[in-house]
């Protein structure tokens, strides 16, 4: 027993549970420095969620529009209705950066011969992403179909 009449134990404790907010000081600003830490990051990988996400929403479109395409020319289309064809499958991109091409061209398919439609699209990424691929990527879907 201390002097005061409280067990040594307790008084140790209290002491040292004293020192111990001497030696932490003032911790408000931990909280901000924590944040400018980690909000970078977690920016960054939510912008690259929905970057792949866009990536895929035009591949599937993309897929889509050339599957399409092919139906179109296997039952004999011409190109530019193809072509006009594929575009407006794939409106929700811009259209003036798809480019559409079959094979074998018009005037060339004969019944029971594959045509094929490749249907091309430069793809960019957001800015923070941009920085590791400035080009950003093209992306290309190709159906092929017996004409009919």
């Amino acid at each position: 027993m201390s002097p005061r009449g409280v067990p040594a134990r307790t008084q140790a404790a209290r002491t040292t549970a004293a020192r111990g907010k001497q030696l932490r000081g003032d911790s408000s600003g931990q909280a901000l420095v924590e944040l400018a830490l980690v909000l970078p990051l977690f920016l960054l990988i939510i912008v690259g969620i929905l970057d792949f996400g866009q990536l895929f929403m035009t591949e599937l479109t993309l897929q889509e529009a050339a599957r399409d395409g092919a139906r179109y020319a296997s039952v004999g289309q011409n190109d530019a209705e193809i072509a006009q064809d594929v575009l407006a499958d794939a409106v929700v991109l811009n259209t003036t950066a798809v480019s559409v091409s079959v094979n074998p061209p018009d005037g060339e398919r004969v019944s029971g011969d594959p045509v094929t439609v490749t249907v091309t699209y430069p793809f960019t990424f957001l800015p923070p992403l941009s920085a590791f691929l400035p080009n950003g990527l093209t992306l290309q879907a190709q159906t092929t179909m017996r004409m009919e």
